[in-house]
């Protein structure tokens, strides 16, 4: 599976740029931790699997998807070989629930979308269900918010933001009754909403071409001092 995924990303990475080009504020914040990972997302439209596969770093990041979802036996086999994990949302299955925690507990990424479906309406957040925070505390996971700014446009530039990650150190360990799960479930809306508020001011004053800016002065200042070091030890070997 893990090859497969890598093999997919590496060949359709170029064609992911033009089809769906972005940008992601402080991506730096995303990073592999310890133990497993849950990325909880906002969902906008069905590019939203293409951000995160394409526009985080790093390797297979299995997703949890409706059993809706699923299409044909082929189409079936092809998100399984991919990392997509079918639940029922009505009546969620053991065994996928046992998958997604196991994968945790293996290291592995799992993003979430707490909201449970697409955002049909508008921009802000819809109530959370607690299935995102079961399996942050079943699998002991870290929990990083990562949204989207604005419904995807094919060839529409969109941007991202990554946010602090979650902390649940009071929680982890206790016992997961509804009490503990509607607390985490508040933290992961207080952070993803902070996250949107943050990447709203970002987009607006143009942080993402300071930052460019940034990065070329940079470079710029490395090249100089790479320069004027090998100046001098050229001028050290002369004076030998």
């Amino acid at each position: 599976m893990r090859a497969w995924f890598w093999f997919l990303k590496i060949f359709l990475y170029p064609l992911a740029l033009i089809i769906c080009p972005w940008k992601i504020m402080d991506k730096h914040k995303y990073k592999k931790y310890a133990r497993g990972q849950i990325i909880i997302s906002n969902h906008l439209s069905w590019m939203d699997i293409l951000y995160v596969y394409f526009g985080l770093p790093g390797g297979l990041k299995r997703a949890l998807s409706k059993k809706e979802n699923q299409g044909n036996a082929l189409q079936r086999a092809f998100m399984h070989s991919i990392g997509v994990v079918f639940v029922d949302r009505d009546k969620p299955e053991l065994s996928a629930m046992r998958t997604c925690i196991n994968a945790l507990k293996n290291g592995h990424t799992l993003t979430v979308c707490p909201e449970g479906t697409r955002n049909r309406v508008n921009r802000e957040l819809q109530p959370l269900h607690s299935g995102a925070a079961l399996f942050a505390l079943k699998g002991n996971a870290q929990v990083v918010p990562y949204v989207v700014h604005h419904k995807g446009k094919l060839f529409r530039r969109n941007f991202l933001g990554v946010g602090d990650p979650v902390d649940l150190s009071d929680l982890y360990g206790s016992r997961t009754d509804e009490n503990v799960l509607k607390e985490a479930t508040e933290r992961f809306r207080a952070a993803m909403q902070e996250t949107l508020d943050s990447l709203d001011q970002w987009v607006e004053n143009k942080g993402y071409k300071r930052e460019r800016k940034k990065r070329r002065a940079e470079r710029k200042s490395l090249k100089n001092n790479y320069k004027a070091a090998r100046k001098e030890y050229v001028k050290g070997t002369r004076s030998e």
